[in-house]
């Protein structure tokens, strides 16, 4: 009895950490270039960290007070006026490998707009930051008793 449920707490534990890394999503561009988009937790942010070498451009998205946001939408565009991603995003990490180039980067939340104009250079990363004001947690504290 006592094996078995080891061997479900082991299967619990490989499904959750299956789940987790599922998160991260892997995608191509309109000009056929990979991305990568996730974030959402500890173990996601750091896997897309030592991941972002790889891509020249890195979008992260969060509050002013720094919190990671999710529920996103970004559209980035290439000089030529060619969509090259359209995406909405659930998570707060974003890596594009774009080519050399000029770029509008717009990411909306929350009926909220920001557009920012980014240079690829050849071999360089560019790393972006996009910062929305959002409301404070509404959430209310229970009031201490007298």
């Amino acid at each position: 009895m006592n094996s078995l449920k080891s061997a479900l707490v082991s299967v619990s534990f490989l499904l959750a950490s299956l789940t987790a890394s599922a998160a991260i999503t892997e995608g191509r561009t309109a000009n056929d270039r990979s991305y990568m988009s996730g974030g959402v937790g500890l173990e996601e942010s750091e896997r897309l960290k030592q991941m972002a070498d790889k891509y020249s451009l890195q979008l992260l998205i969060s509050s002013r007070s720094g919190a990671y946001l999710a529920d996103t939408h970004v559209t980035i565009t290439g000089a030529n006026g060619q969509k090259v991603l359209d995406l909405p995003l659930d998570a707060p990490w974003l890596l594009v490998d774009l080519m050399p180039g000029n770029y509008k980067v717009v990411v909306a939340h929350a009926g909220r707009t920001q557009e920012r104009n980014v240079t690829v250079a050849p071999s360089k990363r560019e790393q972006v930051v996009v910062q929305f004001d959002v409301p404070a947690d509404t959430a209310k504290n229970p009031s201490p008793s007298k």
